[in-house]
């Protein structure tokens, strides 16, 4: 879900990156700045597209390098499937309590 989100969001930036820069009045000499402004979320969002790519391969190929491992008994698991331990809980107190405590 997240990457769908973050894709979601980088084409939505750069969506509006390319309208903001069509739709400055002279081109560049526009008042306010919409011709740079543009430029700068169109460049933010295709950045912020490369960027998704980039994780999602790189985690892609450590997930591929450590499932062939697991295969091979050398890594017992992935991160995310690790085993939890829990501890058994505490019993409680056996002193008397004094003083303020005890009430």
């Amino acid at each position: 879900m997240g990457t769908v989100l973050a894709a979601a969001t980088a084409l939505a930036v750069t969506t509006a990156g390319a309208a903001a820069a069509l739709s400055a009045p002279f081109g560049a000499a526009g008042n306010g700045g919409q011709y740079l402004a543009g430029h700068v979320l169109l460049g933010l969002g295709l950045g912020y597209s490369i960027a998704i790519l980039l994780r999602n391969a790189t985690r892609r190929l450590v997930t591929g390098r450590s499932a062939g491992k697991e295969e091979a008994g050398a890594v017992p698991a992935p991160a995310h499937m690790a085993t939890v331990t829990v501890l058994p809980a505490r019993p409680p107190a056996m002193a008397t309590l004094r003083g303020r405590h005890a009430a």
